[in-house]
């Protein structure tokens, strides 16, 4: 990170900060990212984004809800392009088609506009889902697997083996529930 020569902190003029805060923001810049435009510490930024009202209580400064709108508004067009990829979209193209004289210098004969349908990605449904969803686990991947021993005293004893003792007596286990199963 660059500082100001001087080491003298910088002043914060809002006039200036926020609308850079706020381009930054919007074209994906982390916290790190602004600091490093503005030349200051991250910590910097921080302080910046916040200032008291006259209750004493901590609010955003005008700098920091210029960073807020700027990246909220990054997310909306991102979760708006991740939709568009999970259901599909229409692009337009334009296609020229060329042809050469008989000088061989090429021109353009005729210009098609084409409608194309992107089809869903799903990729990128699986991703939706899976983060929509996550406090119901409804589409998550994520697999719990509860192991019930029954008894403590095995419990115990599997504690003291070395691995290569858990590994043999698990093997046994596995041989003698196949065993069983025919």
């Amino acid at each position: 990170m660059t500082r100001n020569k001087n080491r003298k902190p910088y002043k914060y003029d809002s006039k200036y900060h926020d609308a850079w805060a706020f381009s930054l923001a919007i074209k994906g810049a982390t916290d790190d990212e602004i600091a490093e435009a503005f030349g200051v510490a991250r910590k910097t930024i921080e302080r910046w984004s916040f200032t008291k009202n006259d209750k004493g209580e901590k609010i955003l400064s005008s700098f920091g809800e210029a960073r807020r709108s700027g990246k909220e508004q990054a997310d909306a067009q991102v979760v708006q392009k991740l939709f568009e990829r999970c259901i599909g979209y229409e692009i337009t193209e334009g296609q020229q088609l060329i042809e050469h004289d008989s000088n061989g210098v090429p021109h353009v004969t005729e210009v098609r506009t084409i409608k194309k349908h992107i089809p869903a990605d799903v990729m990128a449904q699986m991703y939706w889902l899976n983060n929509r969803s996550r406090k119901t686990g409804e589409w998550s991947q994520r697999q719990d697997v509860n192991v019930s021993l029954g008894d403590d005293s095995i419990r115990e004893a599997v504690r003291e083996l070395t691995l290569d003792e858990a590994r043999a007596k698990l093997t046994a286990i596995r041989a003698m529930k196949n065993e069983n199963e025919y």
